[in-house]
């Protein structure tokens, strides 16, 4: 078993109101990813009442988390594939557009390898490199302290909707108002592949494209519970083709996991301290608070 990480802060920020963006360089070995957090506040916030899923309103989440400023880019996933041969998938697009074609396990692979250094091992479970044996946040955050994940559907959901000040949410990720395809978000076929990630508008919570540009892996299952390690998992945000309803909070697709595609993607979120379990996902999932930091490096 790896030795847990250890977590060094090196600077502050102050925000107001704490839209507070942490900069974590994630280095195992010799090999560093630079990633941009952003924390997501407002514990016990009520689900969104204008959309259902599953019989309950989405969004509510009892606890802090951090999640990706961006989208994984495609440099990004290149570093962490030429560490680890168990990751395999060569990704699609450059630089510093977002990665895609990656299936479910492979960006489950990915945020493990955040976590521990090691794509088999950390909140989800793999016996080998094809075989996935389910989700465990509780006993990964007892091991390291701070793992990487998928988000979960409400995790993803309150941070795309949930306004940053707690009143409330909007129909789309960068408020109210219709976003403009090209200028405020990628979508609606303005182009005919992703942006580099922050191009757009600057969205509720801190975030980019979390409407647009490429459709985003969740950890959840469509149907709520993770019962069945093979049944389909949440998309939210739609890729760069998707019209205006695509675009919208109610967006909610359904992917099988060893589904490849050129439009679908993922960022990571950041847990480190365990609270409630979450019903959405196999195993025992642990959630917590993260504090407002700007950079944070962890190394073995």
């Amino acid at each position: 078993m790896r030795s847990p990480l250890i977590l060094a802060i090196t600077g502050l920020a102050l925000a107001v109101p704490c839209l507070n963006t942490q900069a974590a360089t994630i280095l195992h070995g010799s090999d560093t990813v630079d990633i941009d957090f952003v924390d997501i506040g407002n514990l016990n916030n009520i689900g969104d009442t204008a959309n259902t899923v599953n019989g309950s309103n989405p969004g509510s989440v009892a606890y802090k988390y951090s999640i990706g400023k961006y989208e994984i880019t495609a440099d990004q996933w290149n570093t962490v594939r030429s560490a680890d041969v168990n990751i395999g998938n060569v990704g699609t697009w450059s630089g510093s557009q977002p990665t895609a074609s990656a299936t479910w396990y492979e960006a489950a692979k990915f945020a493990n390898w955040l976590t521990s250094g090691d794509a088999l091992i950390g909140a989800y479970n793999f016996s080998d490199a094809t075989t996935f044996t389910g989700v465990d946040r509780t006993s990964a955050l007892n091991t390291y302290g701070t793992i990487y994940v998928l988000p979960t559907d409400d995790e993803w959901y309150k941070a795309a909707y949930f306004k940053n000040d707690g009143s409330g949410y909007t129909l789309y990720a960068t408020g109210d108002s219709t976003p403009t395809a090209g200028s405020d978000t990628n979508y609606n076929s303005f182009s005919t592949s992703p942006w580099d990630v922050g191009t757009g508008t600057v969205e509720n919570n801190g975030t980019y494209d979390m409407g647009g540009n490429v459709a985003e892996w969740t950890e959840s299952a469509y149907d709520g519970t993770l019962d069945s390690l093979s049944e389909n998992r949440t998309m939210r945000s739609g890729a760069w083709n998707v019209n205006v309803n695509g675009v919208k909070s109610s967006n909610r697709s359904s992917t099988n996991p060893v589904t490849t595609d050129n439009k679908n993607g993922f960022r990571i979120a950041s847990i480190t301290s365990i609270a409630v379990p979450e019903p959405s996902s196999a195993g025992l999932l642990a959630i917590g608070a993260l504090s407002c930091l700007v950079r944070r490096k962890r190394r073995y």
